[in-house]
């Protein structure tokens, strides 16, 4: 048997093994993320190619041992082609004049995920819109069964919860699963780097252009928060939280930028994002910083370009 096949069925068996492991033992929503890591170090040390195959048997793995062909494929849809795509794009290069290398920016690869994300959250939404139970009953239904034991003591709480913010559940949803994804390749590349077996130099995020449509979709999804039906405010809602991750990428590395040269650096961005693990909000002002850089450099003949 070639030896690139015992890879593949090695990591895929790998990480099917590690996200059984972990669902059965309830470690929570992030652990799972764990399971990414044989993917992403056989993409991102060997071929993009076999981290997509790795991700077809590990799915195939979830699905028959826990007996649940849909778990496989989301396994697959939210897990292993982002592993692949992230792999894949993040080692396409191309020279420049002088015959550098440039690497294919990580934070375009989030906002193309970030989309992706968007996208299966819209057809969720569809689909329930066409269903008895619209997808905002059925996340406040959710809710209500969730804090049934707090309902006496908390009801108010609890029922603003499931009527306004529920939004909010698949919005967070997006940004965790965005930030961990590349969390576990940043991880994955420097575990190559340590064994000398890295491809691409580094999996830093530096200041990226964000496409000018990106400002028109944000716009839409403002509107239809404010003037649709139950389901396209939620929607976009929704979408609208969810879009700013890209922006919190390129708000992050303009903060890296910008702070190389003080004396407490280090204390400062662990401050930064201490603050941020907590709470949201400081991400989110992160956020505003990246959309204000880009509305600001709109007009540019660089920007205007690239877009």
């Amino acid at each position: 048997m070639p030896k690139y096949i015992l890879s593949i069925l090695a990591a895929g068996t790998m990480s099917g093994g590690i996200f059984l492991l972990v669902a059965s033992l309830g470690l929570g929503f992030y652990f799972m993320f764990i399971s990414t890591l044989p993917l992403l170090a056989l993409g991102l040390g060997r071929d993009p190619k076999m981290a997509l195959g790795a991700g077809a048997v590990a799915s195939l793995i979830v699905a028959v041992i826990a007996d649940s062909p849909v778990l496989g494929i989301m396994f697959l849809l939210f897990l292993g082609l982002p592993s692949w795509t992230i792999a894949s794009q993040a080692l396409s290069c191309r020279p420049d004049r002088s015959g550098t290398a440039i690497w294919f920016p990580i934070g375009t690869i989030m906002l193309r995920l970030t989309v992706y994300g968007v996208s299966a959250v819209a057809l969720l939404t569809a689909y329930y819109a066409f269903s008895d139970e619209t997808i905002v009953a059925m996340l406040a239904r959710l809710i209500h069964e969730a804090f049934a034991d707090l309902q006496k003591d908390f009801g108010d709480v609890i029922e603003i919860l499931a009527t306004q913010w529920s939004f909010l559940i698949f919005s967070m949803t997006i940004w965790l699963w965005g930030v961990a994804l590349y969390a576990h390749g940043w991880l994955a590349n420097r575990l190559l780097k340590n064994n000398n077996r890295q491809i691409r130099p580094d999996f830093a995020v530096t200041p990226f252009t964000i496409p000018s449509w990106m400002l028109t979709l944000l716009a839409i999804c403002a509107l239809a928060s404010l003037i649709g039906g139950e389901s396209l405010r939620f929607l976009g809602k929704t979408t609208l939280i969810s879009l700013m991750l890209p922006y919190f990428f390129l708000g992050a590395s303009l903060m890296h930028e910008s702070s190389k040269t003080w004396p407490s650096r280090r204390f400062f961005l662990f401050f930064i994002y201490l603050s941020m693990f907590v709470q949201f909000w400081p991400a989110l002002i992160l956020s505003g910083v990246g959309l204000w850089h880009q509305i600001k450099h709109l007009s540019a003949p660089t920007a205007s370009s690239r877009n």
